[in-house]
């Protein structure tokens, strides 16, 4: 459950999502490196004036995350990004096939550069496609249950998602992750077409797809906002 409280930088009011977790030691105050919307994890007996005396404590660090975030420049010719962990150098040819490669290191992108980050990112959101579906279809098989379809999204905080209906939809900076990485995602949210919840036994049926879903998870925790910060 979440409950709004909003925060004064400058003359700005910014709206602060506030979010009970019984499992939290402590207070835990994020910011979205892509829209710069806050977020403020509570321990479940924290107080909201607590947390609105927490946040007073970190307004100069706030203003400063959104303001880096306001500062975040889509991917272009020569920059670095990981697909699949590992590092790669983006290459605008400006000419033909048009088509993306990934190889040695590099992925040349083909055709007018106007229209290559489009290129880019339609070819992530393939390349993310086909890796999930693969990874849900086995997780599926082994956990003997069935989806509807897997879509591909461009979600600003958060991997994946279960709907009632059946649908698993995943955010495409997944395949930016290392492929371990990815199908855990994929495991976590098949495991919801048996248990919409993160009880206990969730988490078995995790753990029976991706027995180390530990690290793979630890590892999104330390490094899923740099990938949430990737825009094209």
């Amino acid at each position: 459950m979440t409950e709004p409280l909003q925060i004064m930088l400058g003359d700005e009011t910014v709206p602060v999502k506030v979010r009970r977790n019984a499992q939290a030691k402590r207070m835990v105050l994020r910011v979205c490196p892509t829209t710069g919307e806050v977020k403020l994890t509570l321990p479940k007996r924290s107080s909201l004036r607590q947390a609105q005396k927490f946040l007073a404590g970190h307004l100069d660090w706030i203003d400063g995350q959104r303001d880096k975030a306001d500062s975040v420049a889509p991917l272009g010719h020569g920059d670095s990004v990981l697909y699949l962990g590992q590092p790669h150098q983006i290459e605008f040819t400006d000419q033909s096939p048009r088509k993306v490669l990934a190889v040695g290191g590099v992925i040349r992108v083909g055709g007018p550069i106007d229209l290559a980050p489009g290129r880019l990112l339609k070819w992530f959101k393939a390349s993310a496609k086909a890796a999930l579906t693969d990874a849900s279809e086995a997780y599926a098989g082994l956990l003997d249950v069935r989806f509807n379809r897997v879509s591909i999204g461009d979600m600003k905080s958060r991997w994946g998602s279960c709907s009632s209906r059946g649908t698993l939809r995943y955010n495409w900076r997944l395949v930016l992750a290392p492929h371990d990485v990815l199908r855990y995602v994929a495991a976590h949210e098949v495991a919801h077409l048996l248990e919409m919840n993160h009880s206990d036994r969730f988490w078995a049926h995790v753990a029976r797809c991706e027995p180390d879903y530990q690290t793979h998870r630890r590892w999104l925790k330390r490094h899923g906002s740099d990938l949430f910060a990737v825009k094209l």
